[in-house]
């Protein structure tokens, strides 16, 4: 597959590659699912479709960085961490995975970076296209490897056809008490 770098200066192959060497090979194939998915979704929500293909495929490229190194990274480079729940990986990998992919890549498209940014909870303030940040919280939880049919069944068949409020519903209800099956912390952007 061939998409230009008029956009964002860097080709699809390139974070393909890129991505296969940063990642383990089972987050890379999730990774690439999301890929897929965000390539489906795109035409949906007016979103360029090579813009939401990188930011599917480079959306977890910071999350195996050690927990320190995440949090490190974020002081060293003004990331705000407010609360206990801001250093937390789970939150924390998104904002890192788009400042990291920003600095090795020169990724420097604002809406393809917010979006990647806020894919593990939605940050601070009003995003620059709801439509791309919601879009990549979808396919992460859409993409083919993930097993939670419960999930997929009802977030499916909104996202694929165009029901953003009622889906960004549906993923949130879903989400905290999953989170919460899990003792993990509710952030309170999620």
């Amino acid at each position: 597959m061939t998409i230009s770098k008029e956009f964002i200066g860097v080709s699809i192959e390139d974070c393909i590659q890129f991505a296969k060497q940063k990642l383990t090979p089972g987050r890379f194939e999730h990774s690439f699912g999301v890929m897929q998915v965000m390539r489906e979704l795109a035409p949906l929500y007016g979103l360029n479709q090579s813009k939401a293909m990188i930011a599917g495929i480079l959306h977890d490229i910071a999350k195996e960085f050690a927990p320190d190194d995440l949090i490190k990274l974020a002081n060293e480079n003004g990331i705000s961490l407010r609360a206990e729940y801001d250093e937390h990986p789970l939150f924390l990998h998104g904002p890192i995975s788009a400042l990291y992919v920003a600095q090795k890549l020169a990724i420097t498209d604002p809406y393809l970076l917010d979006a990647i940014s806020r894919h593990s909870y939605l940050g601070d303030g009003v995003a620059l296209s709801t439509s791309f940040c919601w879009c990549l919280r979808f396919a992460d939880m859409l993409e083919p490897s993930r097993d939670w049919q419960d999930l997929k069944s009802q977030l499916k068949p909104l996202a694929y056809s165009g029901k953003l409020g009622e889906g960004a519903y549906t993923l949130v209800n879903w989400i905290i008490p999953f989170h919460e099956s899990l003792s993990l912390p509710i952030h309170p952007n999620i």
